[in-house]
């Protein structure tokens, strides 16, 4: 399944539920009990999805949308997700992040479920929405978990899943309450969805086990029948808590009370009083090597920038991997830098970073960063290498723009979008591969690369911006696939050397105004031109 959601999982089992004959769909949705009894075979687990999935999905997508912010900017986690059944929660919190735009990693993912059929197939699930993560499967019954099966971490924040099962009166509270307890390090979120039945026994258990772990609340509320839902009689019960504080998220941004309170080392590099963020660095002389402190957390915008006029002079500084965020413009003007590793703890690197770091010539992306930010590495003259890493979803606008010695670059396929000017003025690009994740290429994406002579696009691009390839003036042939529905302006303008241009005639006819505008043109003054496709009468193009 490509770009797994729970909503393509369920359509799998509706549409096998639908074309069931009406006297098996009934058969299979009595045999449920009303989700309550254990699933024992794949058509109770499809009818389970038809039947329940979508009350689930609304439930837990509400319940996740009154997490905390700190904790959904936490950069890793661990989840542990009880009476998981499918992993219809694990499945509905990664689209969650998704849709929200969160980029959090899940490090361990532990599914509890007394249904061996269903637990292998939450395996299954979680395997391909977070394939990165550990998974851990226990097939028992809550009063067979021992001390083992419940593991948390004391440096990792641990999302606990209870999703519509502490509802239910088979198991011992107190003494399930009491081995959760006996297992909490470090932060824990729990999520608490079940339905509300408006009377003391299930309802109060849900308080009762916030209670037990001796939770704060974060979140609780109850719907009753067409509450939740206008159109729907489900019911609702969320509770959401917390147990153990949160590690603090910080800000590369810098205050003037964190400047009046820093703490100024020998070189003159100002930390912040508790060593956590690099704040500013005033450096009292030309140094070469700078080593940033062990402990620090952040280097803040524009900590290396212009504003110190002895920073243009470093040629090396040594990242700690205690460092996680690199601020805006943080290496901006260091001019003389040649060499800086960034460490696999950082997992967010600023706007213009490392803008006009003339002299560095090759860098790595660390596997936790997912976004290469607007103009990063802008100005970057002497960068002929660089190596992006398989967790890069967004190359940002005018990433790479006048990397004017970068010679060749390999795009992964993770990265689904290329953005505006992103290697404009590349003029020593020869080659570039662009993945079929790609699905946009922005506007001036590659204008002025001089020596890039051939390119391919890939079927999965559906628009190309304005001028993209505007002063290719090496490039020689050009592919359209037919999923190209937009073509913007001046898209291949000023490309003398264009000798080829290959399009289907699906493609000729949807594009006959552009061709005719901004390609025909171009062929009629460059007499090797050609252009290959089916379509066989070029004179029917006309105003």
């Amino acid at each position: 399944m490509d770009k797994p959601s729970f909503d393509k999982v369920r359509d799998l089992s509706v549409r096998f539920y639908r074309e069931l004959p009406q006297a098996l769909q009934d058969e299979l949705f009595d045999a449920l009990n009303r989700g309550v009894d254990i699933l024992d075979s794949e058509p109770q687990m499809t009818a389970y999805l038809f039947a329940f999935g979508k009350m689930h999905q609304a439930k837990l997508n509400h319940a996740f949308g009154k997490l905390p912010e700190e904790f959904l900017e936490q950069e890793e986690i661990n989840i542990i997700d009880y009476g998981c059944g499918q992993a219809l929660g694990t499945m509905c919190y990664a689209d969650f992040l998704r849709e929200n735009g969160y980029a959090q990693k899940v490090k361990t993912i532990t599914l509890i479920e007394p249904s061996e059929i269903c637990l292998k197939r939450a395996a299954l699930h979680v395997s391909m929405f977070f394939p990165e993560a550990k998974i851990k499967t226990v097939n028992k019954k809550f009063d067979d978990l021992t001390e083992d099966d419940i593991v948390c971490s004391d440096e990792t924040p641990t999302l606990h899943i209870l999703s519509n099962v502490l509802d239910m009166l088979d198991f011992d509270l107190d003494r399930f309450a009491e081995l959760v307890n006996d297992r909490l390090n470090g932060n824990n979120l729990f999520v608490c969805s079940g339905p509300y039945f408006n009377y003391s026994d299930k309802d109060d258990r849900m308080i009762d086990f916030c209670r037990l772990l001796g939770g704060n609340a974060i979140y609780s509320k109850v719907f009753d029948k067409y509450e939740f839902k206008d159109s729907k009689t489900w019911t609702a019960h969320f509770l959401c808590f917390a147990v153990g504080e949160l590690s603090e998220v910080l800000s590369t941004e810098v205050t003037v009370e964190e400047i009046k309170n820093g703490v100024q080392d020998e070189y003159g590099a100002v930390y912040s009083r508790d060593g956590k963020k690099l704040l500013s660095c005033f450096l009292n002389k030309v140094w070469k090597t700078y080593v940033i402190k062990e402990g620090t957390h952040v280097i803040c915008d524009r900590a290396f920038g212009d504003i110190c006029q002895f920073c243009s002079y470093l040629q090396q500084i040594i990242i700690p991997d205690s460092v996680t965020s690199i601020g805006v413009h943080a290496f901006e003007g260091c001019c003389s830098l040649q060499q800086i590793i960034i460490p696999d703890s950082v997992s967010s690197i600023g706007n213009g970073a490392f803008d006009r770091c003339s002299s560095i010539q090759q860098i790595a992306i660390p596997d936790s960063v997912t976004t290469i930010e607007d103009g990063t590495f802008v100005h970057c003259d002497s960068l002929q290498q660089i190596a992006i890493t398989a967790s890069v979803t967004t190359i940002g606008n005018g990433a790479f723009s006048s990397c004017s010695s970068l010679q060749q670059i390999i795009i992964p396929d993770s990265v689904t979008s290329i953005g505006n000017s992103a290697f404009w003025g590349c003029s020593s690009l020869r080659q570039i591969t662009i993945p079929d994740s790609v699905t946009s290429i922005g506007n001036y994406a590659f204008r002025y690369c001089n020596s890039l002579q051939q390119i391919a696009i890939p079927t999965s691009v559906t628009t190309i911006g304005d001028g993209t390839f505007c002063g290719c003036d090496s490039l020689q042939q050009i592919i359209i696939p037919d999923s190209v529905t937009s073509i913007g302006y001046n898209a291949f303008g000023d490309c003398g050397s264009l000798q080829r241009i290959i399009i289907s005639k699906g493609s000729m006819e949807k594009f006959k105004h552009l061709l005719l505008m901004k390609l025909w043109d171009k062929l009629c003054y460059n007499e090797k031109a050609e252009v290959n496709s089916e379509y066989e009468d070029l004179d029917d193009f006309s105003y």
